[in-house]
């Protein structure tokens, strides 16, 4: 049955069947009529059809004359038919009635259905207007059976005086009603097309006609609108205020000068009008009150509710709804920059006190030093202690030049994939000694940056020592360089899993003075990922990290020149 939906032969089939069905059913049901009409049903089965007309109309003088027609020669054969045939045709009228609803309802389902597509689809006499088509099948029907009307059933009285006229008439009108029920069955099936396609509206003229209309006015009411919001606060109240007036006096002299009833309820309908626009309004600005109080109480989690406002209440409401947001996000932004401030005065102080405390300390104890041996080893601690001291206080003012912008920078080309060599040259035995094995496939052309060298070998040397100090021994590190012409930049990422958990997140580990480990037991001054943003910013890149699990990941963006100043540096 599924099959049979997506067949075309199957539904050229079905109308044929479907007309004939229709046909036999009127043809049959004329029968019943006429022998209903007869009074032929009152005579028992086997009666023989002279008997049946003498027992009917022989002995009541009223209908002599029917007795007469219908024992008459122009009438006895077809009197004979129906008479025999009336049992005969109740079966006939009932089957195909059943054959036709049951093929009226198979091509309401194969309706919209086509081979070779899943969904329902519209066929070329369905993308007619629906109202037009109903329009037109209506018309269609009125006039075959006005025309059958003026040329025979206006003559049917005397047509019946002749057999064979009857049967032309029978068979002219249930013609005219097969054809009539296949222009009712196609506007069944192509209003059952549209349902199944969906928004079976949309294909009425009315609705094109109403859309069209409906535009026409939403694009002069827009212009209005737009016209009307162009005029200040104080001319818009006053323009209102204007046309209020001005229709008060026409529907007041309409009303008390002629006593029209209709001007009265008008104008009671605009006091109506303005007393609910007034307590909309008062209400309206309760909530403004409201918000604004809350603002000026610091409250910035509070929010207007600007879906049922109007006008300017609903602007003033989004701009006090933006004061909040802004103020929120200023007054976060400083408690973080005092915290901030807060961390870098105990973290500068702590890694300040733990080298200057070991001087201060290996200084005394050198004084009192028993031998030249121990004075060697507190001499190398102190120097060791000393240079951390020196490196620490190198790194927080290259990082505040960095962040302030006050390091000079000096953007040339640059061959991204030597430096990254020479760097991985540099650093091949600290990774050898911490058990790590960088992965670097450097690619076939050269990748040139507009960089400074020296700052871009500071930040891959802060990335590669932070990889040295933070990654898990006996694993691998991935350098991978690539540009991209399209985005016109080229990308330097490293990753490599971390040593300890990473518990906190990206944007806190590139703040300053903040480590992967919280014991702090390594050294360093915890400002490598931040100088290396700082420099990375100053070049005009973009350097980002990211965490996943024990996964870190770096990645720096430079821009790439143009070809025509590409040079090796």
């Amino acid at each position: 049955m599924k099959k049979l939906k997506y067949s075309f032969v199957a539904k050229v089939t079905a109308v044929f069947l479907y007309a004939f069905s229709v046909m036999g059913a009127f043809i049959s049901g004329s029968f019943i009529v006429a022998a209903y009409m007869l009074q032929f049903y009152k005579i028992p089965i086997g009666t023989h059809y002279e008997m049946a007309v003498y027992s009917l109309f022989s002995n009541n003088y009223y209908y002599q004359s029917q007795y007469d027609d219908l024992l008459s020669p122009q009438y006895y054969s077809i009197g004979r038919a129906v008479f025999n045939f009336r049992y005969w045709a109740i079966a006939v009228c009932a089957i195909t009635s059943i054959i036709a609803i049951i093929i009226f309802i198979f091509l309401l389902c194969a309706a919209g259905r086509r081979q070779g597509s899943h969904e329902p689809v519209l066929g070329y006499m369905d993308h007619i207007p629906l109202d037009v088509t109903l329009a037109a099948i209506i018309a269609i029907i009125f006039i075959v059976f006005w025309i059958l009307h003026e040329s025979i059933l206006y003559e049917l009285p005397y047509m019946l005086e002749y057999a064979d006229d009857i049967g032309i008439t029978i068979a002219i009108l249930s013609l005219a009603t097969m054809f009539s029920m296949l222009l009712i069955l196609h506007f069944c099936c192509t209003m059952a097309a549209r349902i199944k396609v969906g928004k079976w509206w949309r294909g009425t003229l009315i609705y094109m006609i109403g859309k069209l209309l409906w535009r026409c006015i939403s694009c002069i009411g827009k212009f209005f609108l737009r016209l009307f919001r162009s005029i200040s606060l104080v001319p818009r109240a006053a323009l209102v205020v204007a046309v209020f007036l001005f229709f008060h006096l026409i529907l007041s002299i309409w009303a008390f000068a002629g006593y029209n009833s209709f001007a009265t309820f008008l104008l009671a309908a605009l006091y109506f009008i303005i007393f609910i626009i007034s307590i909309l309004a008062a209400a309206q600005m309760k909530q403004l009150k409201k918000a604004g109080e809350q603002l000026s109480a610091g409250n910035f989690e509070y929010k207007a509710d600007t879906n049922h406002m109007f006008w300017d209440f609903k602007n003033h409401a989004r701009d006090l709804n933006s004061i909040a947001n802004g103020m929120g996000v200023a007054v976060e932004e400083r408690m973080r920059s005092e915290r901030l401030k807060t961390e870098l005065i105990t973290n500068v102080s702590h890694d300040i006190k733990t080298p200057l405390t070991s001087i201060v300390n290996y200084v005394g104890l050198l004084r009192t030093a028993p031998d030249r041996e121990t004075q060697e080893q507190y001499l190398d601690v102190l120097s060791r202690q000393a240079q951390r001291l020196k490196k620490l206080t190198i790194d927080l003012v290259e990082a505040s030049k960095a962040s302030t912008g006050n390091l000079p920078v000096d953007l040339v080309p640059t061959n991204t994939t030597e430096i990254l060599n020479q760097a991985l040259a540099e650093y091949s035995d600290k990774f050898s000694n911490a058990g790590l094995e960088p992965v670097f496939t450097p690619p076939e052309d050269p990748v040139i940056v507009l960089a400074d060298g020296r700052h871009l070998w500071r930040v891959l040397d802060n990335l590669f020592g932070n990889t040295v100090k933070y990654a898990l021994p006996g694993t691998r590190v991935y350098i991978d360089l690539f540009s991209s012409v399209t985005a016109g930049e080229a990308v330097i990422s490293v990753k490599n899993v971390s040593r300890d958990k990473l518990n906190v997140s990206a944007q806190e580990l590139m703040e300053r003075f903040v480590r992967g480990d919280p014991s702090r037991h390594t050294e360093g001054s915890g400002l490598g990922l931040s100088i290396a943003r700082s420099l990375t910013e100053l070049m005009g890149g973009k350097f980002d990290i990211s965490i996943d699990g024990d996964l870190f990941k770096a990645k720096i963006l430079l821009k790439v020149p143009q070809p025509q100043i590409i040079t090796n540096k």
